[in-house]
């Protein structure tokens, strides 16, 4: 009816869901009608209904949601959505458990076919252990294929008198496989990476050969499990790379690319790197209200012990420092918990007990750097010079003993800045301001740097020992 219809020509309307919801909808002439027995349904792979819209997309993941399904497919696409809680299945078993990980080895024929249903079988449900069992077969089975490259009929002879073709055939160059993770803040993105990861580190893990532990000799040694070093790695760098916002308790706060190799022989993982990017420099000094700094920091103040916090000169608590906000609500009850597993992880890639300390010393300077205060110099009536206030001349000195610097040096640094005129060098003071934004970018320089060498520490553990293997016999899945 056009007496219905708003000025823009849209007919409102109030519409009920299944659920009992009341939705209000602007235009109820975008209403689609559910015309097949898929739409009802909530079918694993929406590539199988009978009209694949936005709309009809969207309602096959909320009923497949409202039902604890999580995952669905389109073709090779698993899409998932973030329940925010515990999923058990109907038997009671974890979603993410050992058995369900051996339960969806080499089940890639089923991929996209999902679960029981649609086709009369009772083939497994989508899964994050598909997708990585079908990346792992994929490279494996890619490095032992014996095909040669299609070619016409007339370059038959030509291949026959080619050596090198030859070789290259019975070297079985193997393919490259990729996983990609995408979504949006708080989509999941770091727990579906570590899902895949624990997956590949489990189904390889019986093929690795054992090998010596490492460790320093000052320290205790880390495992002999390539795959438990390669796990490690995710709770290390979630505690020195991640942080709460307000859309999420555990966001990345960088770019990371995750690199497995693989022995083509065995199928066992040989080595892994990761490069890291973009680490989020400006939360180390402000964070916005609600937000909070890179969680390791949080971690150190509720699961330290008392010796440990006053060797940091830590004792003052969290509200003591600019660069946590002076805000103790801000901890967590997982922070202490996570705290003893970030030291575990910290051994386990091989860090002796002084290496760690010295991480936890620099970590504490940060903090220590943050409350030098600023004033204007007593001696200077413009207001262009500042000086470091006395009370906080403690904080520059703790920091400078824990970074082993000079507390003069450091200091000079903050207050002058180097200009090069006619080949003379000139001090020139900074004001207030410019030696505040120094002191920021000093803070911001030193953690992102301890960041950087962590996970050159990292890849130094997981880099592959295994010199005789040649790239032919080595592939990678990135994640």
């Amino acid at each position: 009816d056009d007496a219905d219809k708003d000025p823009n020509g849209e007919i409102p309307a109030l519409v009920k869901t299944s659920d009992g919801q009341l939705h209000k909808i602007r235009d109820r002439t975008k209403l689609i009608a559910l015309t097949s027995p898929e739409d009802y349904m909530g079918i694993p792979d929406v590539l199988h209904l009978p009209n694949v819209t936005e709309s009809s997309l969207l309602h096959a993941l909320r009923l497949r949601y409202n039902r604890d399904e999580i995952y669905t497919c389109a073709g090779p696409i698993l899409m998932s959505v973030n329940p925010y809680k515990t999923i058990k299945l109907s038997n009671g078993d974890e979603l993410y458990s050992e058995e369900r990980m051996l339960l969806y080895r080499n089940t890639t024929t089923n991929f996209g076919s999902g679960s029981s249903g649609t086709n009369g079988t009772n083939e497994l449900p989508c899964h994050l252990f598909q997708v990585a069992d079908r990346a792992y077969n994929s490279l494996i089975s890619s490095a032992v294929s014996n095909e040669m490259e299609p070619h016409i009929e007339e370059e038959d002879a030509l291949l026959m008198m080619d050596k090198s073709h030859e070789q290259k055939r019975k070297a079985h160059h193997p393919i490259n496989q990729s996983v990609i993770i995408s979504g949006e803040s708080g989509a999941g993105k770091t727990e579906a990476t570590k899902k895949i990861m624990q997956y590949l580190a489990r189904v390889t893990k019986e093929k690795a050969p054992i090998k010596p532990k490492v460790g320093s000799d000052d320290g205790p040694s880390t495992t002999s499990s390539l795959e438990d070093r390669v796990l490690s790695s995710n709770p290390l760098l979630e505690s020195f790379g991640n942080a709460r916002t307000l859309k999420n308790d555990n966001s990345s706060r960088f770019g990371k690319f995750i690199k497995i190799s693989f022995d083509t022989h065995t199928g066992s993982i040989v080595g892994a790197t990761i490069s890291n990017y973009l680490l989020e420099k400006t939360r180390i000094t402000t964070q916005v209200d609600g937000e909070r700094n890179y969680h390791i920091f949080y971690q150190i103040f509720s699961g330290a012990d008392e010796a440990t916090l006053a060797n940091l000169k830590l004792e003052q608590g969290i509200e003591s420092f600019r660069y946590l906000g002076k805000r103790a609500q801000l901890k967590s009850r997982r922070d202490a918990t996570a705290y003893v597993e970030t030291i575990a992880c910290l051994s386990q890639i091989g860090l002796s007990e002084s290496e760690i300390g010295s991480v936890l010393g620099i970590l504490s300077a940060v903090l220590h750097c943050g409350n030098i205060d600023f004033e204007v110099s007593k001696d200077d009536d413009h207001g262009e010079k500042a000086q470091i206030t006395d009370v906080s001349l403690e904080s520059l000195k703790i920091a400078c003993s824990l970074l082993g610097l000079k507390e003069e040096k450091v200091k000079e640094a903050m207050l002058t800045k180097l200009l090069s005129v006619g080949g003379k060098t000139i001090h020139k003071p900074q004001d207030v301001g410019q030696a505040s934004d120094k002191r920021d970018a000093f803070a911001k320089l030193v953690y992102s740097s301890l960041f950087v060498w962590l996970v050159n520490r990292v890849n130094a553990t997981l880099a592959s020992g295994d010199d005789q293997l040649d790239d032919s016999e080595q592939v990678f899945s990135p994640v």
